[in-house]
């Protein structure tokens, strides 16, 4: 650890947090009797607190840091991703939640069990493993950056440190505890958001048609939305109406119908309308806070540009761990390091929770009682130590990478796609088979795991394509798979029942208001 940038009474803050999150932790431990209380808090949460808990998990460091990041650097333009999902999200809710509901699982994977067979549930929980992992390594990544900044601690030690306190309340509390953390957590977030935005308007006089006014004469508003290239199907333009529309569709779709971060959340729901009034809760709130992290970054381009001078060496990850260090007076600086931890560990508990979940589920094949509660906190304890190592080499790598967190994250989204193509094929298409989603997941994955090696990573900035597109190739591939097996050991009507579109769409909501023993 370098030296630190906080005083005494910003750390009195971080430890009061730090306190409070073991706490409900060993609260949260009462009762704890089997694997569906341990993963699932027994089926019985609340709309509110899964709902928040839900916004908290997708969070994480990443918004806080690289969102406002991205502003700064490119402009506004990306927030019309905030928008698309917005949109979109109620279509994923739709398609997808009566299926899960209906089937009582514990993970999206047992699904494609049911669906396609055992070797597609592993194949997808492999694939999920991998992927979150992947997030998990960059949101930890994040958070280095931003902690190098803002506390002065090297990236290692944030790794190292953080993790640790979080495996630990993992391990004690379950989804219980994790659900009332990222509620707390939220509320710390937003209360830093809200601080930082004051204090920089007040600095601008609140004159937000000056800040919107200097932002657009300098290329970071919604200017390009306007031209003909905006609508180019040219590869290597880094985003366009076309990248907008991919994923605007594939990422609410993915998060709802193939991440089990979501769909755990929301299988801890205590009914079906539960889980609905929860993601109408988190849909609403979460557009216009991130449309208030994107503003943020324009304020902090005003504030370096306009009123003062862009500090030397600093990166756009880390101008806003810069601002607060140097412009904010105690405590707030420690209040913004616990909304960074805090958002480091909403993501990292869910992420460790989830995997454990998937592994011991769908890939021990493991039942529900007191063997799969113990199994489950050995396996959080597992999943940490791997999570740590990889993230510490994430950081190694990242220094010799020229690019940003935000689309970092962003290129290895793209996994998703793959399951999601195969989980919509399910669903929509009875003459989908066993054997084409088996190869589509194999073919779709090793060429979205490889491709932005050679397309992004190893190729100089200004000659990559467009860093959405790089998941398209896998994505096509999938589907050409399930349509070449299509027909080959069809299932029957009574197999497929409750498995695809015509089968469940016509049940009312009440017909599966409550949870079904799971499988």
């Amino acid at each position: 650890m370098t030296s630190t940038n906080l005083t005494a009474w910003d750390w009195f803050v971080v430890s009061a947090y730090v306190l409070l999150t073991f706490g409900t932790a060993l609260w949260a431990r009462r009762g704890q009797q089997t694997g569906e209380d341990y993963f699932l808090a027994g089926r019985k949460t609340g709309w509110l607190l899964v709902g928040v808990s839900m916004y908290a998990t997708l969070f994480s460091t990443i918004s806080f840091v690289a969102v406002p990041a991205e502003a700064y650097r490119n402009g506004m333009l990306l927030s019309l991703n905030s928008v698309g999902y917005f949109l979109f999200t109620p279509l994923a809710v739709w398609l997808f939640l009566r299926f899960f509901y209906r089937a009582g699982t514990f993970t999206a994977y047992e699904y494609l069990g049911r669906r396609f067979g055992p070797s597609t549930r592993t194949l997808g929980s492999l694939i999920f493993i991998i992927a979150r992992c992947l997030t998990g390594a960059m949101i930890f990544y994040a958070s280095a950056k931003a902690f190098e900044t803002l506390v002065g601690w090297r990236p290692e030690f944030t790794v190292l440190a953080v993790g640790t306190v979080t495996i630990a309340y993992s391990y004690i509390g379950g989804m219980r505890a994790i659900l009332l953390t990222n509620f707390f957590q939220t509320v710390v977030i937003l209360s830093g958001l809200a601080v930082i935005v004051f204090k920089l308007s007040a600095a601008a006089d609140f004159d937000f048609a000056a800040v919107w006014a200097f932002a657009r004469e300098n290329g970071r508003t919604y200017e390009f939305a306007a031209t003909k290239e905006f609508f180019s199907f040219d590869l290597y333009i880094r985003y366009t109406f076309w990248l907008w529309l991919l994923y605007s569709f594939t990422a609410p779709l993915s998060n709802y119908g193939t991440d089990q971060l979501v769909v755990q959340g929301l299988l801890a729901s205590s009914s079906y309308g539960t889980a609905k009034r929860a993601i109408t809760l988190k849909t609403l709130g979460t557009l216009p806070i991130m449309l208030t992290f994107y503003f943020c970054g324009l304020l902090l381009y005003y504030y370096y540009n306009r009123l003062g001078t862009p500090p030397v060496g600093v990166e756009a990850d880390g101008i806003m761990g810069w601002y607060i260090t140097t412009v904010l007076p105690v405590p707030i600086p420690g209040l913004i390091a616990a909304a960074l931890v805090a958002a480091l560990m909403s993501s990292f508990d869910s992420t460790l929770n989830t995997l454990s979940t998937v592994f011991t589920i769908d890939i021990l094949k493991r039942k529900d009682g007191a063997e799969l509660l113990r199994l489950g906190r050995r396996l959080t304890l597992l999943w940490g130590g791997i999570m740590i190592g990889l993230a510490l080499g994430v950081i190694e790598a990242g220094k010799r990478v020229e690019t940003t967190v935000f689309e970092i994250n962003l290129v290895w989204a793209n996994l998703w796609g793959v399951l999601l193509v195969v989980m919509l094929a399910g669903i929509l298409f009875p003459r989908c088979t066993a054997r084409g989603a088996v190869v589509g997941i194999v073919a779709g994955s090793i060429i979205n795991l490889t491709l932005p090696w050679f397309l992004y990573f190893g190729t100089p900035a200004d000659e990559r394509i467009g860093f959405i597109w790089l998941g398209v190739p896998g994505w096509v591939a999938t589907a050409l798979s399930l349509a070449v097996f299509a027909g080959h050991r069809v299932k029957s009507a009574a197999e497929l029942d409750g498995l695809t579109w015509g089968t469940v769409v016509r049940e009312p909501d009440a017909a599966i208001s409550e949870p079904a023993k799971s499988l």
